[in-house]
């Protein structure tokens, strides 16, 4: 008997460091942000801009709507655009909530001139980080299933005996003469 409980909680704990173990790699992000010059930028850049507090409190007083894509000081989009001295970046603003447009996502592009950019990062795939995340998710994915093979029958819980009680049940009892 203590056998039996000993291995359920060892299975419980197993279970919950696996699952806390395919958690942790899956969020760690796989994209870094690195410096580049605005000069840089080309089209279809995913970028993450920081923008000085003139630009900021354009934007938030702006009758676009462009209040809500601030993230703090910084707005993060693809550039749609690169002039002399002005960016069009495009932000993503949500998705359709119709079924006819569904998996539409809807943008809204923000201009910004130069002198209002303080910083901008180029987004971009960490391939060692993300390397590293699918062999530990793999890992980690495999060793539930074999855990979960290996216990086989074991499972808690129960069985419903076949040919159980009958589902018609009548509340009363009639005889005939």
């Amino acid at each position: 008997m203590a056998h039996r409980v000993a291995r359920r909680v060892v299975g419980r704990v197993v279970g919950r460091v696996i699952a806390l173990g395919i958690g942790a790699a899956s969020v760690s992000g796989c994209y870094e942000y690195r410096p580049i010059e605005v000069g840089e930028l080309r089209p279809a850049m995913t970028v993450r801009i920081e923008l000085t507090a003139v630009a900021v409190d354009r934007l938030r007083n702006s009758a676009n709507g462009e209040r809500r894509l601030l993230e703090g000081f910084s707005v993060s989009g693809a550039v749609e655009r690169v002039g002399g001295d002005s960016v069009i970046v495009s932000v993503a603003t949500g998705r359709a909530s119709d079924p006819a447009l569904k998996g539409t996502n809807f943008r809204q592009p923000i201009s910004l001139a130069s002198r209002e950019v303080q910083r901008s990062e180029l987004r971009t795939l960490d391939r060692r980080k993300t390397t590293w995340t699918t062999v530990i998710i793999s890992t980690l994915s495999l060793v539930a299933a074999a855990y979960a093979i290996k216990r086989g029958g074991d499972a808690s819980g129960s069985t419903p005996v076949p040919g159980g009680p009958n589902e018609l049940r009548v509340p009363f009892s009639l005889r005939l003469p």
